[in-house]
């Protein structure tokens, strides 16, 4: 089978030519024979492309930046080829990639285009031209295409920064009119995007509302305003607080026209666009791109998962903490099924990161005010679960302990069970509030619910550190698995998170660390008997 390699050798800093060797070296150890093409002409592009077999070919490899994607889709989409997507961002302008949490590093994204998961998006239509990121007229199109391509490459984003500035004694505004079912719109402006992601030349909350994969497109109309409010308008898009602005229109649609009472420049993701007037619409779930998991929606603010800061930081790590890593694992003895859930907890790592925040805010208000009612109920309850999960499976067989799970629940229904997990692929890992739905993964899947006696004001200094945690960030502690080590304060795995809060509320048992702390602890070390046993649940039973 054979892959497609379209790289771009002046892209960025022309850095990726420097990895083609590892690259194809990577595929062909996995079977699969790379045939490198050096994108140099549109017209020899389509030529190549025109002549591909579909049949032959398992995916194709794209190396660039935004405009380099840019031409290979319209490529693609032109001579109806169907094929997957892996991206390469190493370009000036990597918004594109940036959407979907893709690494920046070759080394990383290659492991990623190794793998099979994926996503289907949207695409952009304006004429005859298609683009994925996004469609632009007015004064902010003619810095893009007025910037000196070597200064792009030496300054990246910030040669647009500049550029801008030189050009604004020249800012002259362009009437138009917009036309859609949604909204109609004739008069003076700066600039308009029509959005398929969220970012644009590097201003990562231009339309944090987007999604391309909903088959709409984000529109944005910045209106004609005195020179001096313009300075004060750019940072407030900086900060993605322009929506409320008197100079800014924003709605979405599936379709518009733009016309214009003069010719000006129009752009297509760092490529020249079109010619008025402009027929646009969105093409839903028409690419698939290869993704970290499957069904990526929106970049996450904080950085993502990278195999060289596990690297890094194992580096930082005691010689003494290496060996507790390694003790677990070489004594583990993995037969067919263990392997199986070795294999599927390596694969969903990249949703981890257990040096950064990457869960943010995932329990609303509605969370709150339900767990603020069970305040004067008398109790904390415990949850420990034995779900069949891959990661839940291995650490059973690492602790010989049926429950491999603890959550924390402020009432006894469970309407306010929260722990630290990955919520399957739904939740960034970190600190969630539970499903049913995520327990029940084995015939025999099954909950046991203890209670602890706890006072308001207890419960109430644990929820408010469940607050803060909420407003902080989280992320699972992957790495707590196999060793105790907590990089980060919120960086907890499920039994040290229900153990810390336990300590916040000054209810805790036993005395132990709580990156030691495993589920059945809260069980086994209870000598007092502080805990009162409530109910046990299978999962099938109420599903």
């Amino acid at each position: 089978m054979k892959v497609l390699l379209i790289y771009n050798p002046v892209s960025g800093n022309r850095v990726f030519v420097n990895y083609l060797d590892y690259v194809i070296d990577r595929f062909q150890q996995k079977g699969l024979q790379i045939v490198p093409y050096r994108m140099d002409q549109q017209k020899l592009l389509y030529n190549i492309l025109s002549q591909i077999d579909e049949n032959e070919y398992k995916k194709i490899l794209v190396a660039g930046g935004d405009g380099t994607i840019n031409q290979v889709v319209n490529g693609l989409l032109q001579c109806n080829i169907n094929l997957p997507l892996s991206i390469f961002p190493v370009g000036t302008a990597n918004d594109y990639a940036q959407y979907f949490n893709l690494p920046k590093t070759v080394e990383e994204m290659t492991e990623i285009a190794l793998r099979d998961n994926y996503t289907y998006c949207d695409v952009g239509l304006v004429n005859d031209k298609y683009f994925i990121n996004v469609a632009s007229l007015g004064f902010l199109i003619d810095i893009s295409q007025k910037t000196d391509p070597r200064f792009k490459n030496n300054l990246g984003v910030l040669a647009y920064y500049l550029k801008g500035i030189e050009e604004l004694p020249n800012l002259k505004p362009i009437n138009v009119s917009v036309m859609s079912k949604e909204f109609q719109f004739r008069d003076e402006i700066y600039f308009m995007l029509i959005m398929n992601g969220k970012s644009a030349g590097g201003f990562k909350k231009i339309a944090s509302l987007a999604s391309m994969s909903d088959g709409l497109l984000d529109v944005l109309i910045f209106k004609k305003c005195p020179i001096y409010e313009l300075m004060p308008l750019m940072l407030k898009v900086v900060n993605g607080e322009h929506f409320d602005s008197p100079y800014v229109i924003y709605f979405q649609t599936d379709a518009l026209t733009v016309d214009c009472d003069r010719q000006v420049g129009t752009d297509l993701d760092g490529e020249k666009g079109a010619s008025f007037p402009l027929v646009i619409k969105a093409i839903p779930k028409k690419l698939k791109i290869n993704t970290r998991t499957n069904h990526e929606d929106g970049f996450s603010t904080e950085r993502t998962f990278s195999f060289y800061d596990v690297k890094k930081s194992f580096e930082q790590i005691s010689k003494g903490l290496i060996d507790e890593f390694k003790k677990p694992v070489t004594e583990l003895k993995v037969g067919t099924t263990g392997s199986k859930d070795l294999k599927a907890l390596v694969k969903d790592l990249p949703r981890h990161n257990a040096f950064n925040y990457i869960n943010k805010s995932s329990l609303n208000e509605g969370y709150f005010d339900i767990a603020k009612n069970t305040l004067d109920n008398g109790y904390l309850y415990i949850v420990l679960s034995s779900t069949g999960s891959a990661a839940g499976e291995l650490i059973c067989k690492v602790t010989k302990k049926e429950y491999s799970h603890a959550s924390l629940s402020f009432d006894e229904e469970l309407k306010t069970i929260i722990s630290y997990n990955g919520g399957e692929n739904i939740y960034s890992p970190g600190l969630n509030q539970e499903m049913i739905e995520f327990f029940n993964q084995k015939q025999d899947a099954n909950i046991i619910i203890y209670k602890v006696k706890a006072s308001r004001k207890q419960k109430e200094m644990i929820l408010e550190e469940i607050r803060k945690i909420n407003e902080q960030g989280s992320s699972y502690n992957v790495l707590g698995l196999l060793l105790p080590y907590s990089h980060k304060k919120n960086i907890m795995f499920c039994s040290q998170f229900v153990y810390t809060m336990l300590k916040v509320g000054e209810l805790n048992y036993f005395d132990k660390k709580p990156e030691e702390v495993r589920p059945t602890d809260f069980v086994e070390l209870d000598y007092e008997r502080k805990l009162e046993y409530c109910t046990r649940i299978f999962i099938n039973d109420i599903l």
